[in-house]
């Protein structure tokens, strides 16, 4: 029996005994406190519903996504006092007040103390500010009912896992200094490579044409030569590769430049808009963690519908610090590029190392263009033309904080 429980029937016993009504009245007082307690530790959590609303589980930096904390009490008894510790990562910003602080490493808490009547739903309006690229991680969620007294009756922990994933923005990529063309309006210098088995009619005989692709029926039916023409075996395609090691040294040192990674990532996005935009399978790859197992991030060039928004969650995944050594990305590339791919390398370092691994993919038939960004992009763009390999110099305007635009100076 609880202490309180037993000494409010005592109360009451003896006030009944003697004959003193003010202590028979305070032991009823005490048992019905008791009582009540009681109930609340019993009772308290059953049927209470706690839910979190996101109203949309992307955003772009600089957005705004609306956040509803819902409450609903399902049942006869009142909860007085009644709190909820919603675990959120600690990089979370709300418009309306700041994180709680929290014993669990990386996250924050969204603290809210709530009243509520029997069969009542109470909804908090609260909006998320994505501040940063990255993954907002949600939950666990505590709950605590309390009594009259604010003293804690019962606790319990929901997992309610969720998460927001908020992308980094993409601006126009835009050539300066030479007009350059930008990505993806340039002609190749190699033609498409065409299968035999695409056969797509004739075209007129052309000086140098062997005569295996003469068509001679259609030749003498036309009473001019002419020659079998096929469609390309592949599209255009090109695939961006992100130096995700913006600092010299061992790549499993973790150190990292803020205000590189994020201009590589957002010249990133915005290149491969610009090639998708342009009608070219465009793909990703990066030696960098995207929340997977996986050392390399990579995705295979395409052009459908989807292929954006799958670069764009991969670009707010990605850590600021490499997961591997570039070399070893560069090195894999071979067995996965098609003949006559074009590979745009992201570096905000001086790409020495990696140089000759490009100069073989070049001959091997990928045509490579280097982007350096950063305090050394002079120095790399000067490394890469002193080997033969296309290079220009990137920088995001005016600021990666702030981005209008992703210039190309050639």
């Amino acid at each position: 029996m609880p202490v309180s429980l037993g000494l409010g029937l005592a109360m009451s016993l003896l006030g009944a005994a003697v004959g003193a009504p003010g202590l028979l009245l305070i032991g009823i007082l005490v048992l019905l406190l008791a009582g009540l307690t009681n109930l609340w530790s019993q009772r308290g959590l059953h049927r209470l519903v706690y839910r979190r609303e996101l109203g949309s589980s992307r955003a772009v930096v600089g957005d705004e996504v609306k956040l509803d904390l819902v409450i609903r009490n399902e049942k006869l008894l009142p909860l007085p006092f009644v709190r909820t510790e919603d675990h959120a990562s600690d990089d979370l910003v709300l418009r309306e007040r700041p994180l709680a602080r929290s014993d669990r490493p990386g996250l924050g808490i969204i603290d809210e103390g709530w009243s509520l009547a029997w069969f009542q739903q109470v909804v908090r309006h609260r909006h998320i500010v994505a501040a940063r690229r990255g993954v907002v991680q949600f939950g666990p969620v505590r709950l605590r009912v309390a009594d009259l007294f604010g003293r804690s009756a019962v606790t319990s922990e929901l997992a309610l896992p969720d998460r927001l994933i908020v992308r980094p923005p993409s601006v126009p990529v835009q050539p300066t200094g030479g007009h350059r063309p930008a990505p993806g309006d340039r002609a190749s210098p190699r033609g498409l490579v065409e299968d035999p088995a695409f056969f797509a009619g004739v075209r007129p005989f052309q000086p140098g044409d062997p005569l295996r692709r003469v068509h001679w029926r259609a030749t003498a039916r036309l009473g001019r030569p002419v020659s079998r023409r096929f469609d390309p075996a592949v599209s255009r395609q090109a695939l961006v590769a992100v130096d995700v090691q913006t600092v010299e040294g061992p790549h499993w040192v973790m150190t990292y430049d803020e205000d590189v990674v994020e201009s590589l990532v957002i010249a990133a996005g915005s290149l491969v808009r610009a090639l998708l935009a342009e009608g070219t399978a465009c793909g990703f790859a990066a030696a960098g963690w995207t929340g997977s197992i996986q050392r390399l991030a990579y995705l295979a060039p395409a052009a459908g519908p989807g292929q954006l928004s799958l670069v764009a969650d991969m670009l707010a995944r990605l850590s600021p610090f490499a997961s591997a050594p570039f070399p070893l990305l560069l090195a894999s590339l071979p067995a996965r590029l098609p003949r006559g791919a074009t590979l745009h390398v992201l570096t905000g370092r001086e790409p020495s190392p990696y140089l000759p691994i490009l100069r073989r993919l070049e001959r091997g038939g990928t045509r490579v263009e280097l982007v350096c960004f950063g305090p050394q992009s002079g120095l790399a763009v000067q490394r890469a033309r002193g080997v033969g390999l296309g290079a220009v110099l990137g920088r995001v305007a005016p600021d990666w904080r702030a981005p209008g635009v992703v210039e190309l100076t050639g």
